[in-house]
């Protein structure tokens, strides 16, 4: 059974891997993991504080049997400098965007738990009174932290801007 839980404080640490140490959408450039697992885990947890202070709500841990398996980090586009990099890109100032709705073990793809993951993100951004949700996604891989096009088009998304392999796709709500 799939249980998604927002994270806090007190579940920070139960982030699966590799998302709890990935600072791919809060940095720009060049994007290395020179730092410390440690190091890289504060970093995450300084963002997600300031984040969670301003925007509210930002990442969901998704649990399958009590193991946490999944994971949806989201904000408004200006908390991700890195979407600036994106020909496709910026996202709408009006718009949440997901930088990631990923299923960390590659074996629980494909039998429809990202679905359930959206569908419980739409259910909540909806509720908190916002107007769109958008994100890249992979136009010829499914192997993308957001998620593969085709599960973002089978939600009714569409495509707003289409310039290389990650279109900017868009959910009025």
């Amino acid at each position: 059974m799939l249980r998604i839980e927002r994270v806090n404080e007190d579940n920070f640490k139960e982030i699966p891997n590799p998302c709890k140490y990935c600072l791919y959408w809060q940095t720009s450039g060049s994007f290395g993991e020179e730092m410390l697992k440690p190091e890289m885990e504060q970093k995450k947890r300084e963002w997600f504080n300031k984040v969670n202070s301003e925007f509210g709500s930002c990442i969901k841990t998704a649990y399958l049997n009590g193991t946490p398996i999944g994971f949806i980090q989201y904000a408004s586009a200006k908390f991700f400098p890195r979407v600036e990099e994106y020909a496709s890109g910026p996202p709408s100032e009006d718009a949440v965007f997901i930088a990631c709705l990923y299923l960390t073990n590659k074996e629980e793809r494909g039998k429809g738990l990202g679905t359930i993951m959206l569908e419980n993100l739409v259910a909540e951004l909806k509720e908190r009174k916002f107007e769109a949700l958008e994100t890249f996604a992979r136009k010829n891989s499914a192997d993308n932290p957001s998620g593969p096009i085709k599960l973002y088009l089978k939600h009714n998304f569409k495509i707003k801007n289409d310039k290389d392999d990650f279109p900017l796709i868009r959910l009025d709500f």
